[in-house]
């Protein structure tokens, strides 16, 4: 009875099986190589037969970004084609439209911005078993870019400073080297470099060593240069300067002190307040102390002469 019981359970199995149908995606080449300026073919192959629900999509993640976060560049659907991505006017699928199981597209003119995963995927309901999906990874070889030199420490004699230079951008990763007033720094037994990290270490520095160093940025795709001076002062020499740039400062503050000082002054004085009368004003109608004790005396002159009149009248009647 179990084994009828598992008999028809394994012909159930083989029929569903065989109902199911798969859509599979596979990336031929992993990663894609290619030079600034060139053109170049991304590969996507699926295995399925597109319906109706029939969909395919392009993801592109810049750089070292995840390809689960990246951002829709191409999209195939109901026999509409959309590209969103700044990249559309360089970017083109390879078989129009993309229903014969070739979903590759081509790159055109590679930019160094273009490096990064690019994620094809499709769908086609009702297959929704097997590999929907595959990345591919390009990689844009680029010219190291104008390197930067620059000096670290400062170049007394008898110290020790490091030269720097550095590319923003090339790839493959360029490798750098330093030549001397035209010779390789190889030969001075004073100077160390470093072609990965583009060092030039000079130790116990010297007036020998005052000159023109130039660093060389390297990679397959090209090489790029900057130069830079290096002028060797003595101590003494070093304590010269210092105490000129520190006299002009101090004569500057002195200066600006002045200024400020002198403003301030006008400033103030515009501001003074004015008397409302002045003091050495003199009225029309003012008299002297003199004529003002004269008139009284000449009131009081006159006061008593009538007061004695009008006395003797009285005695009379």
């Amino acid at each position: 009875m179990f084994q009828r019981y598992l008999l028809v359970f394994s012909i159930g199995l083989i029929f569903f099986k065989d109902a199911v149908i798969t859509v599979d995606v596979t990336i031929p080449e992993n990663t894609v190589v290619g030079k600034t300026g060139s053109n170049v073919i991304l590969p996507c192959i699926y295995s399925s037969t597109p319906g109706s629900q029939f969909v395919l999509e392009w993801k592109f993640a810049p750089g070292k970004t995840a390809p689960s976060d990246g951002r829709q560049i191409y999209y195939y659907s109901n026999g509409q084609t959309y590209k969103p991505g700044s990249q559309s006017e360089r970017l083109s699928i390879s078989a129009t439209p993309p229903v014969t199981g070739i979903a590759s597209i081509h790159l055109n003119n590679i930019i160094s911005s273009d490096s990064g995963s690019y994620v094809c995927e499709v769908n086609n309901p009702p297959d929704f078993s097997g590999t929907g999906s595959g990345i591919v990874k390009l990689i844009v070889q680029v010219p190291p870019s104008t390197p930067t030199c620059q000096l670290n420490g400062k170049a007394i004699a008898g110290s020790d400073v490091t030269l720097m230079c550095s590319s923003a951008e090339g790839y493959p990763t360029p490798v750098y080297s330093w030549t001397f007033a035209g010779s390789k720094v190889s030969s001075f037994p004073s100077m160390l470099e470093n072609e990965i990290s583009g060092s030039l270490l000079i130790t116990n520095i010297s007036q020998a060593n005052s000159g023109t160093y130039q660093c060389l940025a390297t990679n397959d795709q090209g090489t790029a240069t900057c130069d830079l001076t290096v002028s060797v002062t003595t101590a003494a020499d070093a304590g010269t300067i210092a105490g000129v740039v520190v006299g002009v400062l101090l004569a500057i503050l002195l200066i600006v002190a002045v200024a400020i000082y002198i403003l301030c002054y006008r400033r103030k004085q515009k501001k003074a307040p004015k008397p409302d009368y002045p003091g050495n004003e003199i009225r029309e109608d003012a008299m002297s102390p003199g004529m003002r004790e004269g008139r009284r005396s000449s009131q009081t002159d006159s006061y008593l002469l009538n007061n004695a009149a009008t006395r003797h009248e009285s005695m009379v009647v």
